[in-house]
């Protein structure tokens, strides 16, 4: 344990007696960049629980969360809290990470003649020079012979490669040269020669017929697998060995569902915490019936944004893995260097903020653990928004004092301004960064702020609110109870989910088209059932979803089928006259595990009874305990809105009323009812 988290642990309150009754619990586990966050229910209440995140291993901040969660519900030892435990899903950016920190292993890559650091693009490949070395791509001629593969092997495990991808020209086609190289290593090289460099074919990972988006699908996936995968069985074995928690660990997918470590593909996993949240916000969207969300997660190190319509993450058409390039959907989201952590300088006469990030560790200044840089979580500690001595639930009171010294220095000083004007500032730039931004993806996919409401979420997210609000124009905003949380609720909504997807191109105008669409849903259904039993729960549980994308004059239609192929053939002959490309062919395989679904309480409108006063923004204001709110409970701006793990500003010109789940919907004045 890390000496914070010593300190942390020994500054925490008494634990509260052990529950009386025996309970089933749900756990729901994300990692941050720089907090790690939990939530835990009985089905009834939740708790949720914030530790430092630990780059270097994040087994140590995943159980040192399991650890702070059971004590918080009343249990001195980890083991009988585990024992009580039904489900444990864990979210996180481990490979994303991977990816932009380039801490993977070293791959090799086998391509046809013909290609180079292009890998069948029209220019060089993103991949070359971050995934994958140009000295480690070996060109295979067509119809290689047994000698020509097995001297190509050879060659890169000279080099030291630890994982091979295999990614041939037209294999979604015809794949048998691919399969044929990987027999041929099984016949030829021991499992204790080979067994720790395995291959890894861009045609069995990705059933697309694009060969770039094949073999960066491929060099992901091998780029990525060993870390994590050491990274997630180490978790599941401690859990099982040292606690005899025998029930599975569920990982994220960015597909919005969970699967056993087992029965995880790396890139499933890239930006499943992000993801998590839209998915907890698109939960919530449905529930109140908002059709049109802008997303904001605001955490220590990032900012990211997403949109939501009609109750539904929204994707790209061609998506992209840091850069790296993909021609299939991904969720449409943009992340910013903006951050708690983030440090500001006054530099030109104007404000800098980012992209350099103090992380968790040593800091904000304002944490007292070494780090003098000033920071946006200083900025708002020195302003008002954030009440020092409740941090992390009360475990860390903030030292206000080293986080005005440090904003004069960096800031106030070089500019000539007071470190009250430094600190607003600093907050302003910010919030300018994530207005361009989400101003920018919404023209993306030709959108404008208009009509949206705003859904703040992260350690940083509600003190966004409704300056972002105000920034865009719009008139309403919601603060979430479990807003420091929500990328751990999204997961604990989730159920398993196992996909199968397939890119035919098919032409509507020809014929046949029905029964290649049925035969790759024959497949499809197979292989998900398969990976349904592999999770080891009744597939008498389980239900399947099919859908079709067809492209018509440039635009995508999604058409539901029948989970029976023989009966998708007629859906897909009743579309044939109006013509179109049958693009994507996909099965969802979906088997349900114990959730927590929060119910509401009876909303009473009435006046919020302030807790008491202090100064921010330059002026006294309301202070609001978020836990002491009943639903129902109104206010007008100017006040503060904070709880043990979450504070909101509200200016004067707003209002705030708490609804029956606890979150707090922000209006503008004259917005009212």
């Amino acid at each position: 344990m890390d000496t914070a988290l010593q300190a942390d642990a020994a500054a925490s309150p008494a634990a509260p007696p052990r529950p009386a009754t025996v309970r089933r619990y749900t756990v729901d586990i994300d990692i941050g960049g720089t907090l790690t966050d939990g939530l835990y229910s009985d089905g009834r209440t939740v708790t949720p629980v914030k530790v430092e995140t630990t780059p270097h291993d994040f087994t140590v901040c995943f159980f040192e969360n399991l650890k702070e969660g059971a004590r918080r519900l009343g249990y001195d030892d980890l083991k009988n809290f585990l024992a009580e435990v039904a489900v444990i899903r864990w979210s996180a950016t481990i490979a994303t990470n991977i990816i932009a920190e380039r801490k993977g292993p070293r791959i090799g890559l086998l391509v046809s003649a013909g290609t180079g650091e292009e890998l069948y693009g029209d220019g060089p490949s993103a991949a070359v020079g971050n995934v994958i070395s140009s000295k480690n791509i070996i060109a295979l001629p067509s119809d290689p012979s047994e000698g020509e593969m097995l001297a190509a092997i050879r060659d890169l495990l000279a080099k030291g490669v630890r994982r091979i991808a295999v990614s041939l020209e037209g294999a979604f086609e015809d794949n048998a040269t691919e399969v044929a190289i990987k027999n041929l290593v099984d016949e030829n090289f021991p499992d204790h020669y080979l067994g720790a460099v395995p291959l890894m074919l861009g045609s069995e990972i990705c059933r697309h017929p694009d060969d770039q988006t094949r073999t960066h699908m491929a060099l992901v996936n091998s780029y990525v697998h060993t870390p994590l995968a050491v990274a997630l069985f180490a978790a599941e074995d401690r859990l099982l060995g040292e606690f005899g928690y025998r029930r599975p660990l569920y990982i994220a997918h960015v597909n919005g569902g969970v699967a056993r470590v087992a029965k995880t593909t790396a890139v499933d996993t890239a930006e499943s915490s992000p993801y998590f949240g839209l998915n907890g916000c698109a939960w919530f969207a449905r529930l109140y019936g908002e059709d049109k969300v802008l997303a904001l997660d605001v955490g220590g190190t990032t900012s990211k944004l997403g949109v939501v319509l009609d109750g539904e993450p929204i994707a790209r058409e061609h998506g992209d893995l840091l850069g790296v390039p993909l021609k299939t959907p991904w969720t449409l989201m943009r992340s910013e260097a903006v951050g708690g952590g983030s440090i500001a300088k006054g530099v030109d006469g104007e404000v800098k903020l980012g992209p350099e990030s103090q992380g968790a560790f040593p800091g904000p200044a304002c944490y007292d653990l070494g780090g003098g840089q000033a920071t946006l979580t200083d900025a708002f500690v020195v302003g008002g928004a954030m009440n020092p001595k409740r941090f992390l639930g009360g475990r860390r009171e903030l030292r206000v004092d080293l986080a005005r010294e440090a904003i004069r220095g960096a800031v106030a000083e070089p500019l000539g301004i007071d470190v009250e004007d430094a600190a607003a500032s600093i907050v302003e730039r910010g919030v300018q960064i994530v207005a361009d931004a989400a101003a920018e993806m919404l023209a993306e996919v030709g959108l404008r702020p208009d009509g949206f409401k705003l859904f703040c979420f992260g350690g940083n997210g509600a003190n966004f609110a409704v300056a972002l609000a105000d920034r865009l124009g719009l008139d309403q905003a919601y603060a979430f109870s479990l807003g420091p949380v929500l990328s751990a609720f999204g997961s604990s909504v989730a159920e398993i989910c196992h996909l199968h997807e397939e890119w035919p191109f098919l032409d509507l105008s020809t014929g046949g088209v029905d029964e290649t669409v049925a035969e790759i849903l024959a497949t499809g259904l197979s292989k998900v059932l398969r990976d349904l039993e592999g999770e080891r729960l009744p597939v008498a549980d389980a239900r399947f979803e099919c859908d079709l994308t067809v492209v018509r004059d440039g635009r995508p239609e999604r058409h539901e089928l029948p989970s029976d192929p023989g009966a998708a053939r007629g859906v897909v002959a009743s579309l044939g006259p109006a013509g179109g490309i049958v693009d994507r062919v996909c099965v969802r395989g979906l088997s349900p595990v114990p959730r927590f679904e929060p119910t509401p309480e009876p909303v009473k409108e009435h006046l919020a009874e302030p807790a008491g006063t202090r100064a921010a923004a330059g002026r006294e204001v309301k202070v609001l305990t978020w836990e002491s709110l009943a639903p129902g409970a109104q206010a007008n701006g100017p006040a503060v809105l904070e709880s043990e793990t979450n504070s909101c500003a509200i200016p004067a010109g707003w209002s705030v009323q708490i609804d029956g789940f606890g979150n707090a919907l922000l209006r503008r004045a004259g917005q009212e009812g």
